[in-house]
């Protein structure tokens, strides 16, 4: 494999997705738009939600979802995947999955643990996600830097990591080497701030790997979290995002901000000029689920930003349309290769 412009890196996780109950929420003591990582006292959770719930299996993981939707937007063969699986079913199903979404998969394996799984507990449209790592968390720096794995990151242009990969020592390690490679070589990479308790916990890696990032993402409930742990003193979300776009840099060129707040506009600041950018919003019968919008989003505007794209307002369309075709289906997953037939010119 070689030659792929879009390289995307993080923790792949085979969703275990279904319609919950505010009972079972409470019993785990969770909220019901959020994500957090599962400790023992959320270990009985996947077995009751498969025992008692119509569950679906989704290929995920959220740079996995934001690789496939880019691809939707790029030319055949465009993009790559690299993260750490068991040699499992689990992880069989996520690389047909991808494969069959049009990206290629560069798996770590490890049979130390099983392949990661996602607790994806939806009500009404919001959904609480609840990650069991597991082998996702064995990523290592030494695998990512073996010769033929390197040559990915020294082929592509593009760069994505969702900030859950920093919570173990292996993914901080390899997306500090990739955000620096991209940041010395004039190439652009892209983190998502993924979840509030990112801010609260990683704070200083965080940090780091913000220092080498050309375009950030994240909700509101992400960037208001990182505002109150750097003591900004403000929920106010434009605020938010331009002093996050002026936050030390390792080069000269400004950072693209992105902030998305589910239907409410988009916002988006480099330095001082904040632009908010108003969502065609679906009625309550379109939407299936909300699972995945966000990474659909980024999907979308990562896919015409790896062309080349660099209007911004063009961007966030193309990650506005991938999000609208999110919520009409079932979990983060788009309509087949073989459907894609009609996509708008951005």
């Amino acid at each position: 494999m070689a030659g792929y412009k879009f390289l995307a890196i993080e923790n792949p996780l085979l969703d275990i997705q279904c319609n919950a109950t505010q009972a079972l929420l409470d019993k785990y003591q969770l909220k019901a738009n959020n994500a957090i990582l599962a400790d023992e006292s959320h270990q009985p959770l996947y077995n009751e939600i498969v025992e008692n719930f119509d569950v679906v299996y989704v290929a995920g993981g959220a740079a996995q979802n934001t690789a496939r939707g880019a691809q939707y937007l790029l030319p055949a063969n465009s993009t790559v995947y690299i993260g750490c699986v068991s040699d499992d079913k689990f992880a069989a199903t996520m690389k047909a999955a991808a494969e069959a979404d049009g990206i290629a998969t560069r798996y770590m394996v490890t049979k130390d643990a099983p392949t990661g799984t996602c607790a994806v507990l939806i009500t009404g449209h919001d959904r609480s996600l609840v990650a069991n790592l597991a082998a996702a968390e064995k990523f290592q720096l030494e695998f990512l830097k073996q010769a033929e794995n390197w040559k990915l990151v020294e082929d592509a242009e593009y760069y994505y990591a969702g900030s859950f990969f920093l919570t173990h020592d292996g993914g901080f390690a390899s997306a500090t080497a990739i955000s620096e490679h991209a940041a010395k070589n004039n190439k652009t990479f892209a983190l998502n701030l993924s979840a509030p308790f990112l801010s609260q916990f990683f704070k200083e890696r965080l940090d780091s790997v913000i220092k080498n990032t050309d375009v950030l993402f994240g909700n509101e409930d992400e960037a208001t979290t990182y505002a109150a742990q750097a003591g900004w003193n403000t929920t106010d979300i434009k605020e938010i995002a331009k002093k996050l776009s002026e936050l030390p840099k390792s080069n000269s060129r400004p950072r693209v901000v992105v902030i998305t707040q589910g239907s409410e506009e988009t916002v988006v600041a480099v330095g001082q000029t904040v632009t908010a950018f108003p969502v065609t919003k679906a009625t309550d019968a379109e939407i299936v689920d909300t699972n995945g919008a966000g990474d659909g989003f980024c999907g979308g505007f990562m896919g015409l930003l790896a062309q080349g794209v660099t209007d911004t307002a063009r961007c966030v369309q193309a990650g506005h349309y991938m999000a609208g075709l999110v919520i009409r289906r079932v979990g983060p997953t788009y309509p087949p290769v073989a459907e894609r037939t009609n996509t708008p010119k951005f």
